[in-house]
């Protein structure tokens, strides 16, 4: 006699994990600048929103913020063309730089003639960079926040001061005519 094969025991339903949200990034390679001086730039961006970071580089003076604003207008560039080409629900507004990371790249190597006859090692470096954007929640300012917590403690305490006042006037009989 043949045993049947018992059917095994469904495994219980997991709960939905939230549906991660798209990342778009873009990433510049060989970049004729050294990784030193690119980080700098890169810095002054990194956890900021689109709109924030391209003002930002419109007005940073160094050599470094060119690279870095024409990357991350490739980075916005990709991320609409996902989210038009794949039918997406996310709001560009919203874009923040997630990943913003400055690696190293090969160095050229040259050498100049130096006193005596001896050669001067020439480092000619390159780094690579990525960016990564994310749709967040917009951070709200913290001059804003304190203005808008001030105005609800004031709130707060109005209300109670009225429920105070109300609680503490002794009902008045009707006046007869």
């Amino acid at each position: 006699m043949a045993d049947a094969a018992a059917p095994a025991p469904a495994a219980p339903a997991k709960a939905a994990a939230p549906e991660a949200k798209p990342r778009f990034t873009a990433r510049l390679r060989y970049a004729r600048i050294s990784a030193r001086k690119m980080r700098y730039v890169v810095d002054l961006i990194r956890g900021k929103d689109y709109n924030s970071a391209i003002a930002i580089l419109r007005v940073c003076p160094k050599r470094g913020a060119m690279f870095c604003k024409k990357l991350l207008e490739s980075a916005f560039g990709n991320a609409t063309d996902v989210i038009s080409n794949r039918q997406l629900e996310v709001d560009v507004n919203k874009l923040h730089v997630v990943e913003a990371r400055v690696d190293p790249g090969p160095i050229i190597k040259r050498f100049r003639a130096s006193s005596q006859r001896r050669p001067l090692l020439i480092q000619k470096r390159m780094c690579h960079v990525i960016f990564a954007l994310e749709e967040r929640a917009l951070k709200e300012p913290r001059r804003e926040k304190a203005r808008r917590q001030k105005q609800d403690r004031q709130r707060k305490d109005n209300a109670a001061k009225a429920a105070a006042k109300a609680a503490a006037a002794p009902a008045k009989p009707e006046e007869k005519k």
